[in-house]
C-alpha cells in the first residue's frame, strides 16, 4: 500500500477531535479553574479594602521605610569602619554616603505617612552621626605631598569614630520606639483582618482541593493523549539520528490530529531513509568491488613493465612506474576501507571471535612496522607489561590490521623524523589497555570530537595522507568487541590513542550492551539539543 493511501486509511480508522481543539479545551478548563478562586478572592478583597488601604498606604509604607532606614544606618556604620581601615579605597566612602542619603529619604517617607513626631529623634541622631563622619573625613584627608593619610591621622580618625559608633548603637532604641508606634496602630486593623482571612482561608482550601482534583484529571488526560506520543516520537527520532532506520510499530499512526500526521510523516521519512541507506550501502559495496579489478590490473602491469617483461626500462621510467604502483596501492587501501565502512553501515561487520594471544599480537605489530620506522628514522617501541593478560576474546586480524594497524600508520604519518611512536599494553581493572602514543603534530582540541567521523581529516596536510576512514574503522571494530577507543592530544606535543578491551566473552557482551545504551542516550540528547536550537 502506498504511503498516501495508508494515511487515508489511518485517518478513517480514528475519529476524534484534533490537537488544536484539545489544547483549546484544556485552556478553557484551566481558565475556568482559575476564574472561580479569582472571583472569590476579589469578593474577599472588597471586605479587606479599608484595612488594606490603611495598612498599605500608611503603616505598611512606614514600616518598610523604617526597615530601610535601619538597613541604611547599618550599611553606613559598616562602610565607615571599612573606610577608616583602608581610606585609600574610596568605594567605602561612596557606599557610606549613599547609605546615609537613603536613610534621609526613609525619614522623609516616615514624615509623609504621619509619623513625623516619633521620627524626630531619629532625625536629630542622624544629624549628629553625619557631623561626626564629616569630622572623620577631615581627619583622613591626606596632607600634601602625601597621597594617603598618615598613621597619626588614621589613629585620630579611629578615636573620633568611637562616639559616632555609639550614636549608631543608640539609634537602635529610637528605631524600636518608632516600630512599636507603627505596630500599635496596625494591631487593631490586623485583628479584624485575621477574622476575615480565617474565613477566606477555609473557603480557599476547599476551592484549591477541588481545582487540584480537576488539574490531575486534565494532566492525566493530556499525558495519555499528547505528551506520551510526543515522548515516543522523540525517542524514535533519536534512534533515527543515531543511524537506526527501523520503522516503529507502536506510534499513533491512526490518529487524525497533528500527532497522527507527525507519526505518519515520520514513518514515511524513516522508510525513505532506510531505502536510501540500503541503496548507498549497495552502491558502495558494488563500486568498491568493481574498482578493485582495474586497480589491480594497473598495479600488475606496472610491476611487469618495471621488471623488464616488456623491454628495458630506463631510470626515469622506473621512477614513474614506482609512483604508479604506489598510487595503485593507496587506491587499493582506500577501496578496502570504503568496503569495510559500507559493511559496517549495513550491519555486516562480522567478527571472528577467538582467543587472541596478546604477546603474538604485539610481536606481529612490531615486525610489521619496524622496517617502516627505520626508513622514516622514527624510534618505534612495542612494550607489553608483565601485568598484561595472556589472551583476550577478539578477532585477531581485525585487531591487528584495522585497529592497531590503522592507529600506528596514523601515528607514523604525522610523526616527523627523529620522533617516537610507542605501543604499550597492560591490564587495568579487568580490561586490556593498549595505548599508541606519538610525538607528532597533535590534534587541535576543537577537532578531537570529530576524528572518528567518516572522511574527517585533521588539518590541511592530512588531505594528501588518506581518505579519513582508518580511525572510523578502528573505532567501529573496537566497539564491536565491546571496548572503547579514546584520544588525548595537545597540539605540538603529540597524540595518544587508548584502547580498552574486555578480558572475557561475557564481559564483552555486557560492555557492548552498555555501550549501545550510551549511544542511544547520546543520540537522544543530540536530537533534543537540535530541537531546542531550531526553536531558538
Amino acid at each position: 500500500m502506498s504511503e498516501p493511501a495508508r494515511r487515508v486509511q489511518d485517518r478513517e480508522e480514528y475519529s476524534g477531535i484534533g490537537l488544536r481543539e484539545r489544547l483549546i479545551l484544556t485552556i478553557v478548563i484551566v481558565g475556568v479553574m482559575m476564574t472561580i478562586p479569582t472571583v472569590y478572592a476579589l469578593l474577599q478583597l472588597r471586605n479587606l479594602e479599608e484595612i488594606a488601604a490603611i495598612g498599605t498606604r500608611r503603616n505598611g509604607a512606614a514600616y518598610a521605610s523604617l526597615g530601610r532606614f535601619m538597613t541604611g544606618l547599618a550599611e553606613a556604620n559598616r562602610h565607615e569602619g571599612s573606610y577608616i581601615v583602608t581610606p585609600e579605597d574610596t568605594s567605602f566612602r561612596s557606599s557610606r554616603d549613599s547609605a546615609l542619603a537613603d536613610a534621609h529619604m526613609q525619614l522623609l517617607t516616615l514624615d509623609t505617612t504621619g509619623y513625623a513626631d516619633v521620627a524626630a529623634p531619629a532625625k536629630a541622631q542622624l544629624q549628629e552621626i553625619e557631623a561626626g563622619i564629616s569630622q572623620i573625613d577631615q581627619l583622613l584627608t591626606p596632607v600634601p605631598p602625601a597621597t594617603s593619610p598618615s598613621m597619626s591621622q588614621r589613629t585620630a580618625a579611629t578615636t573620633a569614630f568611637q562616639p559616632v559608633k555609639q550614636r549608631f548603637s543608640e539609634s537602635e532604641q529610637i528605631i524600636k520606639r518608632i516600630g512599636s508606634a507603627i505596630d500599635e496602630e496596625s494591631r487593631i486593623g490586623n485583628l479584624r483582618a485575621k477574622e476575615i482571612s480565617a474565613n477566606a482561608a477555609q473557603t480557599t482550601a476547599i476551592a484549591l482541593a477541588l481545582c487540584l482534583v480537576i488539574a490531575l484529571a486534565i494532566g492525566s488526560w493530556m499525558t495519555r493523549h499528547l505528551l506520551r506520543p510526543v515522548a515516543q516520537l522523540r525517542h524514535f527520532m533519536a534512534r533515527v539520528a543515531g543511524g537506526s532506520f527501523v520503522v516503529p510499530e507502536d506510534l499513533p499512526y491512526q490518529r487524525s490530529d497533528e500527532i497522527g500526521d507527525l507519526s505518519r510523516s515520520f514513518r514515511g521519512m524513516t522508510r525513505q531513509l532506510a531505502d536510501l541507506d540500503q541503496l548507498k550501502a549497495e552502491f558502495m559495496s558494488i563500486s568498491t568491488h568493481e574498482l578493485k579489478t582495474p586497480i589491480n590490473v594497473i598495479g600488475g602491469y606496472a610491476e611487469l613493465i618495471q621488471e623488464g617483461v616488456y623491454g628495458r626500462v630506463n631510470d626515469k621510467q622506473n621512477g614513474a612506474l614506482t609512483a604508479i604502483r604506489e598510487q595503485a596501492r593507496v587506491l587499493t587501501q582506500m577501496v578496502t576501507q570504503l568496503l569495510d565502512v559500507s559493511r559496517i553501515e549495513a550491519g555486516g561487520l562480522r567478527l571472528e571471535m577467538n582467543d587472541v594471544v596478546v604477546h603474538e599480537l604485539f610481536d606481529r605489530v612490531h615486525r610489521t612496522f619496524s622496517a617502516l620506522a627505520e626508513k622514516q628514522d622514527i624510534n618505534f617501541e612495542v612494550v607489553l607489561d608483565e601485568s598484561a593478560p595472556e589472551t583476550v576474546p577478539g578477532d585477531a586480524d581485525r585487531l591487528r590490521d584495522q585497529v592497531l594497524g590503522n592507529l600506528i600508520s596514523n601515528a607514523f604519518k604525522f610523526t616527523p623524523a627523529s620522533g617516537a611512536v610507542l605501543v604499550r599494553g597492560w591490564e587495568e581493572n579487568g580490561w586490556l589497555c593498549i595505548c599508541v602514543r606519538d610525538t607528532g603534530s597533535g590534534i587541535p582540541e576543537e577537532q578531537q570530537p570529530h576524528i572518528f567521523d567518516k572522511f574527517y581529516q585533521v588539518g590541511g596536510q592530512a588531505r594528501s595522507k588518506g581518505a579519513g576512514l582508518g580511525l572510523t574503522i578502528a573505532y567501529e571494530v573496537v566497539q564491536g568487541h565491546g571496548g572503547e577507543l579514546t584520544v588525548e592530544s595537545n597540539p605540538g606535543e603529540g597524540t595518544t590513542f587508548q584502547i580498552r578491551l574486555p578480558l572475557t566473552r561475557e564481559q564483552a557482551v555486557h560492555a557492548k550492551t552498555q555501550l549501545e545504551r550510551r549511544v542511544d542516550d547520546r543520540a537522544a540528547a543530540a536530537a533534543a539539543e537540535s530541537t531546542v536550537e531550531s526553536r531558538t
